[in-house]
C-alpha cells in the first residue's frame, strides 16, 4: 500500500514538474488558485471566500521558520527563495514566506523573534523542550480546536499515530505541537566508526568493554597503525557529538534526568559522570586525543584527521557518508566500519536516539489564519513532502521496487539536498530499511559499497536501546532558567577537567556540587519529582 502511495505522490510531480523548474529569477506566471473556482460561502462583504481564508481566490499567505544550515548553493538561490519554495508557493493552497534562523542558535533566534514582536506563523525545532519553554514564555497557542476545525489529513494521520500525542501535548493538556513519526532513519542518530584495517594490521579485536576501547585507542596512538614509521596518528576523533556518546556509554539517560527506584535524580555529577571524564582526561595527557581540539570548535581539523587516514577510532553519526568517502579517496585500503557502543561498569547502553516525534511546529499567539495554515500542513503531509525531499520523479530519481532511486548523485546533492526540511511534516513510511538504502542510492560500486554500511550502521545504532528514564523531560520556567545557567557554566567546568592539568576530574565536581547548590538543583529535584509521580502511570 505504500508503494502505491509513493507511485501516485510520484505521478502527481509529474503532472506538475513544469512548476518545480521555473528558476529563482523568473517571472511567475499568474497563480493557478486564482485561475480556479472559489470555494464555501460568501463573507459578509459579498467576496467569495476559498478553503484556507483566501479571498477572490488569492491564496493567503502564512511565515515559517527554516533551519540555515549554508547547504543552499549560491546558484539554487537562498532559503528564502529557490526552485522548491516557488514549488511550494505556486501547487500549495497558500503562500509561504520562509524566515531562516541559524541551525546553531536556532532557539535563541526564535527566541529572539519573540521578543521583537516579528516571529512568524509557525516556528519549529526538534524536542517537546522547544515546545514547552514556548508554552511558559505564553507565545504560542493551543491547536486542538483547529485541528478538529480546518484539518483533514493531518487530524486523521494523528489519530493513526497515537504515540505521538505526549510529545505535542503540554502540562494543560491541550496540544501546542503538531509533529510526524520519525523513520527508523530518522530515530536513530549517534554511531560510533573504527579503523578495521588498523585493528587487522595491529592484531587486535573490536573492542566490547570501556577497557578494551582505552587499549586499542592507546594502540592506535602508540603503536604505528599504519605503518608509515610516524608518530601521527590519534587513537580517538570526533564530531559534536563527541562527549555525549562517551556519557552515553557510562549510563547517561535523556536530558541527564535519571531516575532510579522511583527517585528522580541528576545524573552529572554521578560517579558514571566522573569515571567518563577520568578517562577522557587520560586520554589528553596519553596524546589519544588531539590537542588542537580545544580550538576546532567547528570540529573542522578532527574531520580533515579522519578523512586523511589518521584516526582510528571516530565518535560521529551512524550516517558518514561524505566522510566514508573523501577517506576512500585520500587513503583507499582504509576501512572504516562501525561498532556497538561498549559495555561500561554500569552496564550496556545505545548511543542517543531520537524519539518518536519529528519537528515539534508550533503556531504563534499571534497567528491571523489558523485555517492557512491547517491547510498547508494537510498539503505538505498528504503530497508536498515527497517533492522537497526527492525531487522529481525522472529528474531527480526514478521509482524502483516503490522507493525514489537517486539518478544522479551530484545533481541531487546541488538541486534537492538541501530542501528537505522545508517538509516541516511528513507521511514517510520505511518498511524495509535495508531495502530502501540500497534502491535510495545511487547504483555505482562505491555508492552501492556504502549503502551496505549505512545500513549496518543503522541497525548497530539501534541494537542497544538509549537510556531514556522518562519519555520526555518537563520544562518548567524554575527548569528551564536552571537549565540554562548551569549548562553555560558546565561546558566551561568540563573542558578544564579534559585539558587543563592544574585542574583535577575532583576540581571539576566540587565546583558542579557548588553551582547546583547556588542555582537552586535541590528545588528543581523536588519540581520534577512531583512531576514524575503525577505523571508516571501514563509513561
Amino acid at each position: 500500500m505504500r508503494k502505491r502511495r509513493i507511485a501516485a505522490m510520484a505521478l502527481t510531480l509529474v503532472l506538475t514538474a513544469g512548476t518545480i523548474f521555473s528558476g529563482c529569477g523568473n517571472e511567475k506566471t499568474e497563480d493557478t488558485a486564482a485561475k480556479s473556482e472559489t470555494g464555501g460561502g460568501a463573507d459578509e462583504m459579498g467576496s467569495q471566500k476559498t478553503d484556507g481564508g483566501s479571498i477572490d481566490g488569492e491564496k493567503p499567505e502564512i511565515s515559517i521558520t527554516i533551519l540555515e544550515r549554508g547547504k543552499c548553493p549560491a546558484e539554487e538561490g537562498n532559503m528564502e527563495q529557490n526552485r522548491w519554495t516557488e514549488y511550494i508557493n505556486e501547487n500549495s493552497p497558500v503562500k509561504v514566506k520562509w524566515v531562516p534562523v541559524p541551525r546553531t542558535e536556532s532557539v535563541a533566534k526564535i527566541n529572539a523573534l519573540f521578543a521583537s514582536g516579528e516571529a512568524p506563523d509557525l516556528v519549529w525545532e526538534f524536542g517537546k523542550t522547544f515546545m514547552d519553554n514556548l508554552v511558559v514564555q505564553d507565545v504560542i497557542q493551543p491547536v486542538d480546536e483547529y485541528v478538529e476545525q480546518y484539518s483533514t489529513t493531518y487530524k486523521q494521520y494523528l489519530e493513526e499515530h497515537p504515540e505521538l500525542k505526549p510529545y505535542i501535548t503540554a502540562g494543560d493538556g491541550k496540544m501546542y505541537g503538531m509533529t510526524s513519526a520519525r523513520t527508523p532513519l530518522g530515530v536513530a542518530n549517534h554511531g560510533m566508526w573504527i579503523r578495521q584495517d588498523w585493528l587487522d594490521n595491529l592484531g587486535l579485536d573490536t573492542p566490547t568493554t570501556i577497557d578494551e576501547l582505552n587499549e586499542v585507542a592507546l594502540a592506535f596512538t602508540k603503536n604505528d597503525p599504519d605503518g608509515n614509521g610516524q608518530d601521527d596518528t590519534f587513537g580517538i576523533g570526533f564530531n559534536y557529538n563527541n562527549w555525549t556518546i562517551m556519557k552515553s556509554m557510562f549510563g547517561q539517560p535523556s536530558e541527564a534526568m535519571m531516575v532510579e527506584n522511583g527517585v528522580v535524580g541528576d545524573w552529572v555529577g554521578s560517579e558514571g559522570y566522573a569515571d567518563t571524564f577520568r578517562l577522557l582526561k587520560s586520554w589528553y595527557e596519553n596524546g589519544v586525543i588531539d590537542p588542537e581540539y580545544v580550538t576546532d570548535t567547528n570540529y573542522e581539523r578532527q574531520r580533515q584527521l579522519l578523512v586523511t587516514g589518521k584516526i582510528g577510532i571516530y565518535l560521529g553519526n551512524y550516517n558518514q557518508e561524505s566522510e566514508w568517502r573523501e577517506l576512500k579517496a585520500n587513503v583507499p585500503e582504509a576501512e572504516l566500519v562501525p561498532f556497538e557502543p561498549v559495555e561500561s561498569k554500569y552496564g550496556k547502553f545505545g548511543l542517543y536516539q531520537e524519539p518518536p516525534a519529528m519537528s515539534m511546529i508550533c503556531m504563534n499567539k499571534d497567528c491571523d489564519n489558523p485555517e492557512a495554515v491547517m491547510k498547508f500542513l494537510d498539503w505538505i503531509l498528504e503530497e508536498g513532502w515527497m517533492s522537497v525531499v526527492y525531487g522529481e520523479e525522472g529528474v531527480h530519481y526514478n521509482l524502483v521496487d516503490g522507493y525514489p532511486q537517486q539518478i544522479d548523485v551530484n545533481k541531487f546533492q546541488k538541486e534537492v539536498a538541501y530542501a528537505g526540511e522545508y517538509a516541516i511534516i511528513r507521511d514517510e513510511v520505511i518498511d524495509d530499511v535495508e531495502t530502501y538504502i540500497s534502491v535510495t542510492s545511487a547504483q555505482d560500486e562505491l555508492s552501492q559499497e556504502y549503502a551496505k554500511l549505512r545500513a549496518l550502521g543503522l541497525e548497530t545504532a539501534m541494537k542497544n536501546k538509549f537510556r531514556r528514564d522518562v519519555p520526555y523531560t518537563p520544562s518548567t520556567e524554575l527548569s528551564s532558567k536552571y537549565n540554562a545557567d548551569f549548562n553555560s557554566i558546565l561546558t566551561s567546568i568540563e573542558a578544564k577537567m579534559i585539558s587543563d592539568s592544574s585542574y583535577s576530574v575532583e576540581d571539576g565536581l566540587a565546583e558542579i556540587k557548588s553551582e547546583q547548590e547556588v542555582l537552586g538543583l535541590e528545588e528543581v529535584l523536588k519540581e520534577r519529582q512531583a512531576w514524575y509521580d503525577s505523571n508516571k502511570d501514563s509513561f
